[in-house]
């Protein structure tokens, strides 16, 4: 049974293909076959506290809020077409009247489809739609680096297809699009589209161990600066550690051509990390260095930046405590080095953006269930970024949950 799980663990790993837009977390290959869900109504509503509300404006103000949503999950992992679909409908509303261009009213909207379909043994096809809007940045998809922008919407589409050539060789072809529009003024200047192709070949070396080599090629389309389009040759290996434990690791250049200014070659790599304990402890860690095209506009002066090289590191993990009572939180840690700037009076600068997250989910019935919620983020800026070189926000919330 040890040799199947490992067969099938390092097999789900070679099909995953990371891209801009794509979640972090999915670097690593899932742990464990995904189990179908019948049809899942959820409905939430909850109050907090929001002790730094403006994301246009550097006065720092506060504000209580209520926030509610209405959504359905769905998944079958059963057939030979498999699928996964979740949606939410909702909504931040802020009981206060605030300065600057920041709405009282915010979308909080998310959607989420997967499908996948075997036409044999040795051919697979994988595609995925997400959609977005809403006002908290996501940081494991790697759009987002600094503070709060207001509300944005994100649209992310991939496809790909897998075939095996031998029982240890295999290669994916896959394609994808993802955008980020945000809403408010003061932040569209980071407006920005991608559109990418990625060809991978893999090797299953060992029962545990696969060896890949790879293309990614993605042009970023900027709303104002300058596009971009980068080639990344990625070596990696994906490691089933345990039954438990499975484990990710590229590295290789990026070649990076910028208009007006060239092509420059930069170092990347990537790295990620699941872990499973049956459903009672997971946690999902990653860690990526690459030179990205998130704010490398400069408003004030119309000038860019040519080089954002950015770390990004991401942990998740939740853990339930009995069968009524379940702990999550998460860690992200984004820091970037603007370099190269297109004009003299510009110098370099860069960012440090820390989020923690912490929360508690107890059932009082099995569809009734009490939660509460805290998040801080710390943001430490310079350079273009003023006139808000720093930034600290604290949100609370407390609600109920109830689905059937």
């Amino acid at each position: 049974m040890k040799s199947l799980f490992y067969l099938s663990l390092v097999a789900a790993g070679m099909f995953a293909v990371h891209a801009n837009g794509q979640s972090l977390y999915t670097l690593a290959g899932p742990v464990g076959l995904e189990e179908s869900l019948p049809l899942k109504w959820f409905f939430n509503l909850a109050g907090g506290y929001d002790d730094n509300v403006n994301a246009s404006n550097y006065n720092k103000q506060e504000s209580a809020f209520i926030s509610t949503d209405i959504g359905c999950s769905l998944a079958n992992y059963d057939a030979v077409t498999q699928y996964s679909f979740s949606a939410k409908l909702g909504g931040i509303f802020y009981l206060k009247d605030l300065d600057g261009g920041t709405n009282e009213a915010l979308s909080n909207s998310t959607l989420s489809a997967k499908l996948s379909h075997s036409f044999d043994q040795t051919l697979r096809y994988n595609g995925s739609v997400s959609f977005a809007w809403q006002p908290e940045p996501n940081y494991s998809n790697g759009i987002a680096n600094a503070r709060r922008d207001g509300d944005y919407i994100y649209v992310y589409v991939s496809s790909s297809v897998s075939k095996a050539w031998t029982s240890r060789y295999s290669t994916t072809l896959g394609a994808n699009f993802s955008m980020i529009d945000y809403q408010e003024d003061s932040a569209k200047t980071d407006n920005r589209d991608y559109v990418g192709m990625n060809f991978t070949n893999r090797y299953k070396w060992t029962e545990r161990l696969a060896v890949s080599l790879g293309w990614t090629g993605s042009y970023c389309n900027r709303e104002y600066g300058n596009n971009e389009f980068s080639n990344f040759v990625m070596a990696g290996a994906e490691y089933a550690v345990s039954e438990n434990t499975s484990a990710t690791l590229r590295v290789g250049p990026q070649f990076k051509y910028v208009e007006n200014y060239g092509t420059k070659t930069y170092p990347s790599a990537e790295f990620g990390l699941n872990h499973r304990l049956s459903d009672r402890f997971m946690l999902g860690t990653f860690v990526r260095y690459s030179n990205e095209a998130v704010n490398t506009y400069i408003p004030y002066n119309g000038a860019s930046y040519y080089s954002n090289e950015t770390w990004r590191f991401g942990v998740h993990s939740t853990l339930k405590l009995t069968h009524r009572v379940s702990l999550n939180c998460g860690v992200n840690l984004i820091a970037s080095d603007y370099t190269r700037p297109s004009s003299i009076s510009n110098s370099d600068t860069s960012n440090l953006t820390f989020n923690a997250t912490a929360g508690i989910k107890l059932l009082l019935t099995n569809a009734l269930a009490l939660t509460a919620q805290y998040s801080y983020t710390n943001g430490s800026y310079s350079g273009y970024n003023y006139p808000m070189p720093s930034y600290n926000r604290n949100v609370f919330s407390f609600g109920v949950n109830y689905s059937f």
